[in-house]
């Protein structure tokens, strides 16, 4: 049975269960990640919570090191000089292949194997897992605004929006 409040997306009867009945949802931007391409990855050409610097031991330079020794290109290379296929890979990942990451710590060093999720699926996972607002503000940095794709902005859910009078 139908019923008045489920033709408001005010309502979580009605709402569009994708965007929340907003319209519209917040996704992670590729060019907010690289704001500048003329930059490469070694001058900080990516802007991204966790993964803009790669000058000190940390966990985003084992990665980008392991990827740039398996898909060869230079961190030192402009970013907008990089084959498509590896900004595909820096962004959204190895699909499931592993990188050999090798650290180097005062106790001795090793290797790792592991597959790279890519920055945008691992900003988009954090900011949906992450409990604090600080860092939530900190990813909405490399997010944009998008049309939701489930409802197209109509905000109501699908089975309301197929409703017709007369």
């Amino acid at each position: 049975e139908l019923t008045p409040r489920m033709f408001s997306f005010n309502n979580p009867y009605g709402a569009c269960p994708t965007c929340t009945g907003l319209g519209s949802q917040l996704k992670v931007d590729p060019d907010l990640i690289i704001p500048n391409k003329n930059l490469s990855i070694y001058e900080g050409g990516i802007l991204a919570s966790g993964w803009g610097n790669v000058r000190n031991d940390s966990i985003s330079r084992m990665y980008f090191e392991a990827l740039a020794k398996r898909y060869r290109f230079k961190l030192t290379t402009p970013i907008k000089d990089l084959p498509k296929d590896v900004i595909d890979v820096i962004m959204y990942g190895t699909r499931g292949e592993k990188l050999k990451l090798s650290y180097e710590r005062a106790n001795g060093f090793g290797v790792l194997s592991q597959p790279f999720e890519g920055i945008a699926n691992n900003l988009e996972r954090r900011y949906h897992e992450t409990q604090s607002a600080a860092m939530r503000y900190e990813i909405e940095q490399c997010m944009s605004e998008h049309i939701c794709p489930e409802c197209h902005g109509k905000r109501l859910r699908k089975e309301v929006l197929a409703v017709t009078v007369g």
